[in-house]
Parts: structure tokens; sequence; C-alpha cells
């Protein structure tokens, strides 16, 4: 029996590394707010998905805590991987991609269906980066329907996140202060667990795509690893021996601590967004290193150029200075990282624009736009029926 339709609106942005969403309608006034979708109240799910010893395919901390334990059962890139390829071995055994980005958006699905009594949503929104061909659109497409999203629209994600600063955040013309004129250009500069850039053209009315780029290999994740060559440095000035048996240790017990130093570098990293100095525990040391943001920036600034670059060759190709943008906009969580401003400030002239939250604003933005994925093909039921995961159930056996 299919689950009554609500009036509500939902959009879902699968990131690499933490996936977002986002609702609107649902009741009188009922205004576009970021759902948490993580456990318990965290605003956003890890997107790394597990294949438990039970042949379940697990999300979040319980998939976060089997990863710790065997890496080699899990796969933490899964947009990537629905992308780039068909199946992936986890333990040893073949799973379908489509499956694992289906565990996520299911996952998603379910928690947004219940903070609205069970209805589903009566239009889902999936974002996805602009330079993504049809068939990887096509991709996620699959992923949604075997999630049981039904019809699902998609929109560019440098699209949605300049609508929501449009229309959230109150984007001007960052050379007069004004509206943004016709024939305005716009750059969308998003690092999140990986890096995509793109410029946008204004027509009075909304927002088109003109150029649009990607560094795979670039992200928050990168930053971090700046701050563990810090930690590096100051180990093997205090004791060498606990820092190469967290990195070198092979056995399942060495990587629980290994990771879980990993999310500390993500914390600490946005700590340093905000303070001039943060102390980082290490497993292995009775005290915590000090890190300070101006040896952190020193030591980033080389991974915040390579994301510069991207963005710049864009404006090259199109024949543009970057003082002649309208406005920067930035997205992704890595987005808050204070020498990101300062760089795209002393390159283009225009302090960028930062939300309170950049990894919101694309999921917030799509809830306002939708456009058909250029190309794509509605789904149809595969050979044998279409397979739904149950939103309930904490993961899907094979």
């Amino acid at each position: 029996m299919a689950t009554r339709r609500g009036g509500w609106s939902l959009a879902i942005d699968l990131g690499t590394c933490r996936t977002a969403a986002a609702t609107a309608g649902g009741g009188p006034g009922a205004a576009p707010a970021v759902l948490p979708v993580g456990d318990g109240e965290e605003s956003y799910l890890g997107s790394p998905v597990c294949l438990g010893t039970d042949g379940r395919l697990l999300t979040g901390q319980a998939a976060s805590a089997a990863a710790d334990r065997w890496p080699e059962r899990a796969e933490r890139g899964v947009r990537r991987a629905l992308v780039e390829q068909e199946r992936v071995l986890l333990g040893g055994r073949p799973v379908p991609t489509v499956d694992l980005a289906a565990a996520v958006l299911s996952r998603v699905l379910a928690r947004a269906q219940e903070a609205h009594g069970g209805t589903a949503p009566a239009r889902t929104v999936l974002t996805h980066p602009a330079h993504w061909t049809p068939r990887q659109v096509d991709r996620l497409r699959d992923a949604a329907v075997a999630a049981g999203v039904a019809e699902p629209g998609f929109l560019a994600e440098p699209l949605a996140a300049a609508h929501c600063y449009r229309e959230v955040h109150g984007l001007r013309d960052a050379a007069t202060g004004g509206e943004l004129p016709a024939g305005a250009r716009v750059a969308v500069h998003d690092l999140g667990g990986t890096f995509t850039a793109a410029v946008l053209a204004w027509d009075g009315r909304e927002f088109t795509v003109e150029r649009a780029g990607a560094q795979e290999d670039l992200g928050g994740a990168d930053l971090d690893e700046c701050l563990r060559g810090l930690l590096a440095e100051r180990a093997a000035d205090r004791d060498p021996g606990p820092w190469q048996e967290l990195w070198e240790g092979t056995s399942p017990d060495a990587a629980a601590p290994r990771a879980a130093l990993r999310r500390t570098l993500a914390a600490a990293r946005e700590a340093l967004s905000a303070g001039a100095s943060t102390d980082v525990p290490v497993p292995g040391y009775a005290e915590p290193f000090l890190v300070r943001r101006r040896e952190f920036e020193a030591a980033a600034e080389p991974v915040v150029e390579r994301g510069y670059e991207v963005l710049g060759e864009l404006l090259r190709r199109d024949g543009r200075e970057p003082g002649g943008l309208a406005a920067v906009l930035l997205a992704g969580g890595a987005g808050r990282t204070p020498l990101v401003s300062d760089l795209i400030a002393a390159r283009t002239g225009r302090l960028p624009l930062l939300a309170p939250d950049p990894k919101a604003v694309v999921v917030l933005g799509a809830l306002g736009r939708q456009e058909p994925a250029a190309g794509g093909t509605q789904p149809g039921p595969a050979a044998g029926g279409t397979k739904h995961f149950v939103p309930h159930d904490p993961g899907f056996e094979f």
C-alpha cells in the first residue's frame, strides 16, 4: 500500500562526506528548515556505508563504528562510487553502488516522513554537482527510486546555493550594493568533501550555469591533513613512539583510534575557524597538542590555492576578470575556514558571502527551485521489479 502524500517538500544533498536534508511546508507558516538526519539531533548524516557482519548495509554512527573496526567492509565515498562504478567490494563481496546510495537516501526519507506524520513528500528534489553528466544524474535517480523516492526532481548544487543566498541571505551586487543587474555573473565556491566551482549568469529572473569545474581529490579532508602534519611534528619532538603506533598499526584495534583522531582533526579545524588556537587530544599522549590558527593557515594555504585555481580557470576560459564578478558565494562545510574568504577576497576584490551554515545553503535553496536533469530519463521498473529499501529497516540484507 502506498504511503499517503503530504503537503510538504523534501530536498536532499547526498554529500561526499555528509548528507543534508531540508523540508518546507507541512503546516501553516512552516518555513524551510534543515531536517536533522544524523544520529540523535545531529543535523547531518555521515555518508559512509558499511556492510555489517550480518549482511546489512549500515549507515550513520553504526556504519562509522563498524568501519573503524573493519575498514575493508566500508565505502566512505558513496557519491563518488555511485557515478564511477557499478559495484564495490566490501569484505570481499560485490555490492551495487546504487544500493549504497539508496541506503543513505532511504534513511533520510524515513526520518523526513517521521517528522511529517508518516506521510510521503509531495515533491522531492535531489541536488548534484553542476558538472555531472546526464548519465551520472541518472545513477542518482536510480538510487533515489530504489530508496522509495517517488518521481524525484534534480537541481545543480550551485543553482540551489545561489537561490538560497538571494532569497534567504539578501544577495546584492558587491560593486553597487543594489539589486543584481541582468547580465551579472556570480561565482559559487563549494569546499566540502570535494571541491566544485561554478560561474552563474543572472538574467534578472533566474540563474543559469555558464561554466562549472571540480577538483575531486580536494576537500576538507586535505585541510585536516595539514593539521595532521603539524601534530606529527609535535609528536616527533615529544615522543614519536605512540604516533608511529597510531598510524602504522594494522590491527582492527589500531584502526579505531586512528579513525577517531581523523574525526578529532575535523572538529579542530572547525574550532580554528572561530578561535585563534585549539588543543587537540591525541591517543597515546597524556597532554593535548596546542595548534594555533596562524600556523594552520600557513600549512593550509597551498590547499586553498588549489581550489581557487579551479575558479580562476573558469573565469579565464570565459574571458572575464575576477573583479567583474557581482558576488562570490561560499558553500560546503569547509567554507567556514577564514583562509578561504581571505584568499578569495585578495584574488577577486570581492569579500565572499558566507552563510551561518554554508553546508545548508544547497538543500535550503533546492526547496525553492527544481529543474529536470538534462538528458535524464524517467525511471521504470527494472526486470523483475524495482527493489525498494524499507525506510524503517536499519539496513539492507544481501
